[in-house]
């Protein structure tokens, strides 16, 4: 299977599975055949082809654009009674790009979800997500990261921030003083921060796949909860770098909101 499959096993097996999902970093072309073994495997059992199930509403947005009828036709859809197990799920594709007719219809569905129907919701970027939307959510993460090669130039700076953000917390601004002069500019900054943010991507499907290393820094210190809300912090993060920010200020920024994590 794939890490989107095996994040929904493991969160099954903990019973840790809600009625409202967001993954991040992808589109709903890009997933849609792992995402069909998850609904098969764990929401219509009963169906062996996703593409003619009544019981599943996808809405993609043609041209950037979900009218008032999309929205409509989908809370109609979800309305209706289930033919599958009496289970009903609808996705949403570029959910960071709704309007707000289309945002206040799916919030209040998320405030109020009905019993057995889930929603997921999908997104090239988590930090363009309404913050009501997100916290409604259950965040599952594909890092960007692992797309790209990254540069090793990148290793061992990288893994002392890490070690240092783990151990040391807040501390860690202070006692790597020397990190502010080995990262350049912001172009340097984001590299860093992709190279760690494969690596706590990394720990989180080891834990997903239950092959923890124990001396792994970042899982000794983090449950699968914690760490998936740092892969949040540390891709916002990287998107926020794509504006003029400063650099030095950039990099306390980044460890100031890893160590609230913690709080």
């Amino acid at each position: 299977m794939g890490k989107i499959f095996d994040y929904f096993d493991k969160l099954s097996k903990e019973n840790m599975l809600t009625q409202a999902f967001i993954i991040g970093n992808t589109t709903y072309d890009e997933i849609k055949d792992e995402l069909n073994k998850v609904l098969k495997s764990y929401f219509f059992q009963n169906c062996e082809n996703m593409d003619e199930n009544p019981d599943l509403y996808v809405l993609k947005q043609e041209d950037g654009i979900v009218s008032k009828d999309d929205i409509k036709n989908l809370l109609n859809e979800i309305s209706t009674t289930s033919q599958f197990n009496s289970t009903k799920v609808y996705i949403i594709d570029k959910c960071e790009k709704l309007n707000d007719f289309a945002y206040n219809a799916i919030l209040k569905t998320l405030e109020e979800p009905q019993e057995n129907i889930y929603a997921i919701l999908l997104t090239t970027n988590m930090d363009s997500v309404k913050p009501t939307i997100l916290s409604r959510c259950q965040k599952i993460f594909i890092s960007s990261s692992t797309k790209d090669e990254i540069d090793e130039k990148y290793a061992d700076i990288s893994l002392e921030i890490i070690k240092q953000i783990e151990e040391n917390n807040i501390k860690s601004i202070a006692l790597n003083y020397k990190m502010y002069s080995i990262i350049e500019d912001r172009n340097y900054l984001q590299n860093v921060l992709k190279y760690i943010l494969n690596k706590y991507h990394q720990s989180l499907e080891n834990i997903v796949n239950d092959k923890v290393d124990k001396d792994d820094i970042i899982v000794k210190n983090n449950d699968i909860v914690m760490i998936s809300k740092k892969i949040l912090i540390i891709n916002n993060n990287i998107n926020r770098l794509e504006n003029n920010l400063n650099k030095n200020l950039s990099i306390d920024r980044f460890i100031i909101e890893m160590w609230r994590c913690n709080i």
